[in-house]
């Protein structure tokens, strides 16, 4: 993990008010008096993938929107071990160990490109008293992070590997028609994800190709041929 100078990330100061994904993210329910309320800089910050946003143990003083891109929350064990808990989608926060006035339990890493809003806690908490539309965004996107959380290490980690990729690519995967594109990360990171070695994320790609389930397996990204296809390979569960 590379760590970047905030300073050369930072885009600016957002605005939450005409944001591109605002119906999606933590703000999506405040009006025109509660913007009219924020006076600390929601600061705009771009990254590059690789680039560490905070580390494990460090005191949690912000939250975080993805705008754009993927980021993986990393446990890293006592012995020393590491695993991905959660996958970060545009529209998710997250680093809401801040709300509890916490350190941050995971190391936020940037998988891809990313584009995202750093959020100052004190805005919550002095937002969070006066608009109960804030409150109900705070605890659905909570609540939704847990949700994601425990449906991730189901989907994940259970069933043949190929299975397993499967499930993954659909959750991610932005369709045109019944074909599909879908971001692809190192294999050592997404064989931290489901716990297995990086050699079996390659073997189980090459086997998926082979099958026709995908194709035009890049660095970045692969191709569904069919959508429907996959779905009913995923659903087998064999």
């Amino acid at each position: 993990m590379k760590t970047i100078e905030i300073k050369s990330a930072w885009q600016g100061n957002s605005d939450c008010n005409a944001c591109s994904i605002r119906s999606s993210a933590l703000f999506a329910e405040l009006n025109e008096e509660d913007f009219s309320k924020i006076h600390s800089p929601i600061d705009d910050l771009r990254f590059e993938a690789n680039a560490g946003i905070y580390t494990q143990g460090d005191s949690a003083e912000h939250l975080f929107t993805l705008r754009e891109g993927y980021i993986k929350l990393l446990h890293i064990n006592s012995d020393g071990s590491t695993r991905i808990v959660r996958l970060v989608m545009p529209g998710d926060l997250f680093g809401m160990e801040a709300l509890l006035g916490k350190s941050y339990a995971h190391s936020a890493t940037a998988l891809s490109n990313i584009h995202l809003c750093r959020i100052p806690k004190a805005i919550i908490s002095s937002l969070g008293e006066e608009s109960p539309r804030l409150h109900r965004q705070i605890v659905k996107k909570w609540g939704e992070a847990l949700t994601q959380s425990e449906s991730w290490f189901s989907e994940i980690n259970t069933g043949r590997i190929e299975v397993r990729l499967a499930r993954f690519f659909l959750r991610i995967a932005k369709s045109s028609g019944d074909m599909a594109v879908a971001p692809l990360f190192k294999r050592e990171d997404m064989g931290l994800m489901m716990d297995v070695k990086f050699e079996t994320i390659s073997r189980a790609l090459a086997s998926m190709a082979e099958q026709g389930l995908i194709s035009n397996i890049g660095k970045l990204s692969i191709q569904i041929p069919s959508i429907k296809n996959l779905e009913g390979f995923s659903q087998a569960g064999v």
